[in-house]
């Protein structure tokens, strides 16, 4: 049965997919005074990993971020970050449905929950060595990377921040916090969603509304990445990217 849906499910999108690529092109545009970075102006990279299933955005810890009112914005999301923050390089937000991640309730019931009603999200705090495409246990995986400005940064941050429902974690597993999340999770609104929404906050040309699988956000991906070679011309991150996919 769980095969048989899973069969369904990417023949379904093996049709959709090339019609709604067709669309994205004119759904999501640059917003220029964020996105790409003028020339001289301080740049600030972040990861997007993308594995089979999840995706998650990821922050170099060494990215100085301004306080804000009431404390630093890394002060006011949970207790143990200054204990985990020795050990790690990256700091990356993710996004699922409570019950499948944090409760262990999974197998067949558990996707159809998660795809058809709403339910309880969670957002995922980690901070490791490695980003999440080179160490998924759902591999292959993709790494784009892509360079922000001060605003564009403080934006990100500020979005990310907003979409936890409390500041102190109801689970810790790993090196991964997870918070309560104000959004609930359905096929409307899962980890794809939440990445695009971020990004466009950020300033990519981005839509949640054309990220409703793996396929078509890399895809949006792929589009910001050309348009930020075309407009500001860098040496390409490729390299980047493979070396960190190898480490």
């Amino acid at each position: 049965m769980v095969i048989r849906i899973g069969l369904i499910h990417r023949a379904f999108f093996t049709v959709l997919n090339p019609l709604l690529a067709l669309l994205l092109n004119g759904c999501a545009s640059v917003q220029p005074h964020l996105w790409p970075p003028a020339a001289g102006e301080n740049t600030y990279p972040i990861y997007v990993s993308l594995d089979t299933w999840h995706g998650m955005i990821g922050l170099p810890l060494t990215i100085d971020i301004e306080p804000a009112a009431g404390g630093s914005e890394r002060q006011r999301i949970g207790s143990s970050f200054e204990a985990s923050q020795s050990a790690a390089r990256y700091e990356e937000w993710g996004y699922a449905e409570r019950q499948w991640y944090v409760e262990g309730q999974q197998g067949i019931i558990g996707t159809l929950r998660a795809l058809f009603w709403p339910t309880s999200g969670t957002v995922e705090i980690a901070r490791y060595q490695r980003l999440w495409a080179s160490r998924t246990p759902q591999p292959p995986a993709d790494l784009f990377l892509f360079q922000l400005n001060h605003d564009g940064l403080m934006r990100l941050r500020r979005h990310l921040l907003s979409t936890l429902a409390a500041t102190e974690p109801i689970a810790t597993v790993d090196r991964s916090e997870f918070y309560p999340s104000l959004r609930e999770y359905h096929i409307f609104h899962h980890c794809h969603h939440y990445i695009a929404r971020a990004l466009q906050e950020a300033g990519l040309p981005v839509s949640p509304f054309w990220a409703m699988n793996r396929t078509l956000l890399a895809l949006q991906l792929e589009r910001a990445k050309r348009l930020a070679e075309e407009l500001t011309p860098l040496p390409s991150s490729s390299a980047d990217t493979r070396q960190l996919l190898a480490e």
